[in-house]
């Protein structure tokens, strides 16, 4: 999967997500592109990291207490690393919660195909209706789409 298409495949997630809650389907969120943080959710961007690991190595901040909202990390969306001059990333408030890669991003084994869901009919639960092909984009469809813009 090349870059654009880890950025697009969260996105493409959280679409369906929702898209399958204005139909009164139930799923798990946590599945489809968001995380539980702080008892709401909040969309997982991306799989990629904001920059370079490189680059982020380079960044650090030098907080005498708390990193707040003054930290040099926390100002340009990082979480504070081991880098980091008084903290080490461990003895402030701006480290990464205890939710792993894996568990953030955890989706179920039928569906690691990012165009998974596009090829799937959407089931309706009104009235028994069935659905007909032209109801649901095709995965080439939505390459053609993409290829066009």
């Amino acid at each position: 999967m090349d870059s654009i298409d880890k950025y697009r495949y969260k996105h493409l997630c959280r679409v369906y997500y929702q898209v399958q809650v204005w139909l009164g389907n139930e799923l798990d969120p946590e599945n489809w592109g968001w995380v539980l943080k702080d008892n709401g959710l909040e969309p997982i961007q991306t799989l990629l990291p904001p920059a370079p690991v490189k680059l982020l190595n380079t960044i650090f901040c030098n907080c005498k207490k708390g990193c707040n909202y003054n930290c040099g990390c926390k100002k340009v969306g990082l979480f504070c690393s081991q880098v980091c001059g008084n903290c080490q990333g461990q003895s402030c408030s701006n480290v990464e919660s205890n939710t792993t890669d894996e568990d953030a991003y955890a989706i179920d084994e039928d569906i690691s195909d990012p165009f998974f869901f596009l090829e799937q009919p959407i089931e309706m639960q009104q009235q028994g209706e069935e659905v007909s092909e032209e109801e649901h984009i095709t995965v080439e469809e939505f390459e053609d789409y993409f290829d066009d813009s």
